[in-house]
């Protein structure tokens, strides 16, 4: 999905998980809070003094990598994976 800077925070963190730490790399902290899931990401960028192109570049960056997770299970769940555990 093309990220543009009238779509909602929620949709574009929906659309690809990981594309919350490009948000929180720019200080958006508040990418989990339930008011900003409505939250339109150009006024976002407003609120915090952030070029929205600039976000939307590196958000754009990163719909062009490969979105396997952390989980290590191929999917974007966007997980980290478990320790293992000590089988003793």
């Amino acid at each position: 999905m093309k990220v543009n800077k009238d779509m909602t925070m929620g949709e574009i963190i929906a659309a690809n998980p990981q594309a919350r730490l490009v948000l929180e790399g720019f200080g958006m902290h508040c990418c989990g809070c339930p008011v900003s899931q409505a939250e339109v990401l150009a006024d976002a960028c407003d609120v915090h003094g952030i070029d929205v192109d600039l976000v939307v570049s590196e958000l754009a960056e990163l719909a062009d990598m490969p979105q396997e997770c952390a989980c290590g299970a191929g999917c974007t769940c966007g997980v980290a994976p478990s320790k293992p555990q000590n089988s003793e």
